[in-house]
């Protein structure tokens, strides 16, 4: 994105109701923030810091967030199309019963990416650490994640078509009965396969 293009923005800026369209917020200090009915239309964030942040029903087109932190970003009933998140840090990434579609999110670090009942179509998870990745009862289509690693995983008991994790590194999952459309790696499935086995009643001996 061109941010030569784009106009500053003010952290000021972010109140319930804004329609913020073609806007740069360079180091903007969020602080604590609660904003209702954001919606960001080819807008960027760098270098952004926030603490306690909260953007319930939040719209989202063709945004790109770099090298921002935050402590925990909620954005509950989210609709987020074609953005980026890239060189970030965030402590609490809450995105429940969101729809989040052709978004990707590269090489960061988020403790807990919760898309709990959320809609989720081609999303891509490149060379990031994720600590748990809640995906309770979501949709998933075309979503991959590669490189980086998830050290715990609790997989969809809702529709599943296309979910790959077979090239990141994956930690304990959570009821690996939820696993039923997931791609996996050889390697991985060998080290599930005590978990998987115990779902289906097996007894193991050695």
């Amino acid at each position: 994105m061109d941010t030569q293009a784009l106009e500053p923005m003010h952290a000021e800026e972010l109140v319930s109701g804004a329609v913020l369209e073609q806007r740069h917020l360079d180091g903007g200090i969020l602080g604590d923030l609660e904003a209702h009915a954001v919606e960001l239309l080819e807008c960027m964030f760098s270098d952004c810091q926030g603490g306690e942040c909260r953007l319930p029903n939040l719209r989202v087109t063709g945004t790109t967030m770099l090298g921002s932190s935050f402590a925990t970003l909620a954005t509950p009933g989210a609709s987020v199309f074609s953005g980026r998140v890239e060189g970030v840090r965030i402590g609490a990434l809450l995105m429940d019963g969101a729809d989040v579609s052709v978004h990707k999110i590269v090489a960061s670090r988020i403790d807990v990416l919760s898309l709990r009942d959320a809609k989720v179509r081609r999303l891509e998870i490149v060379d990031s650490q994720i600590g748990l990745l809640d995906l309770t009862g979501s949709r998933l289509k075309e979503v991959s994640v590669v490189g980086g690693s998830i050290e715990e995983l609790v997989p969809s008991r809702g529709d599943v078509d296309g979910f790959d994790v077979s090239r990141t590194t994956l930690g304990r999952v959570v009821e690996a009965a939820g696993l039923r459309g997931v791609t996996l790696s050889v390697q991985q499935a060998m080290e599930l396969g005590p978990d998987l086995a115990r779902h289906l009643g097996a007894h193991l001996v050695d």
